[in-house]
């Protein structure tokens, strides 16, 4: 897959990402966080310092910080991305990654070979990338067991979010 990413996207910069395996900061907020996840399967595990040792003989860094998940830092690659005039692709497949997505950001998701912009953000989740994270909290997110509001499910998250800016703007409005 990295040979084909390089190949297809041809990043003038390019860097993995990996969860550690140490408790994370989210775990001390919420002690359920992640709490229904299965184990990462024996076979992946044993893969993740090979996947590390090939990825940095070509040269691609790889990063992984105590307390913090990938997702963290992706979050703070794209950042910074943005903040230097980087054309930013995010290759993944998770949904939490929309709420990153903005001008010169895009979600490649590999396995769909789709590149979501906030055109095909929205067409394929109902809210702007913008509004990812409220729609998340109203919706909740059973990966990381998280629990989203009882009765409201995404048909509804999408109207409450069309109707209004954002969570504290819905909660201003009851």
């Amino acid at each position: 897959m990295t040979i084909k990413l390089m190949k297809d996207v041809r990043p003038d910069y390019m860097a993995f990402c990996f969860d550690i395996g140490k408790p994370t900061l989210r775990l001390e907020i919420d002690p359920n966080y992640k709490a229904n996840r299965d184990e990462t399967p024996p076979d992946l595990k044993v893969q993740i310092p090979y996947i590390r040792k090939i990825s940095e003989a070509l040269g691609i860094p790889c990063f992984g910080q105590e307390g913090y998940e990938a997702d963290d830092l992706i979050g703070t690659f794209t950042r910074f991305g943005r903040e230097q005039g980087v054309e930013v692709v995010i290759v993944s497949g998770d949904k939490d990654f929309a709420q990153l997505i903005a001008p010169h950001v895009t979600l490649y998701d590999t396995m769909k070979e789709v590149r979501y912009d906030a055109t095909l953000a929205f067409e394929k989740w109902g809210v702007e990338p913008r509004k990812m994270i409220d729609y998340l909290s109203i919706v909740g997110d059973t990966s990381d067991n998280v629990p989203g509001v009882a009765g409201i499910g995404t048909k509804g998250a999408q109207k409450l979010l069309a109707d209004f800016d954002s969570l504290e703007d819905i909660y201003a409005n009851l």
